[in-house]
């Protein structure tokens, strides 16, 4: 069964401030989640954060599609990703 890439697994890992003075958080990029065509989710995670600025939850943030196309030729086109 072939699974697309459907969201960025994303950790707030922190907070700063920008040049206005701004608080923001800080985001890094975990992994991905891929979705079946039977509506199943699995996630590949690549790192996880550590330390105590992390509040050990994970988001999910919709892949645009220029993002999915890049990640689908790196694959290969005979590359399934099993569920």
């Amino acid at each position: 069964m072939k699974a697309k890439r459907t969201h960025d697994v994303v950790a707030t890992i922190g907070v700063y401030r920008d040049r206005d003075g701004k608080e923001k958080k800080r985001y890094h990029t975990c992994g991905s989640a891929f979705t079946g065509e039977d509506g199943r989710v699995s996630i590949k995670l690549d790192s996880v954060p550590v330390g105590p600025e992390w509040s050990g939850w994970f988001s999910l943030f919709d892949v645009k599609e220029r993002d999915n196309a890049a990640v689908e030729g790196a694959r290969g086109s005979d590359d399934d990703t099993a569920f």
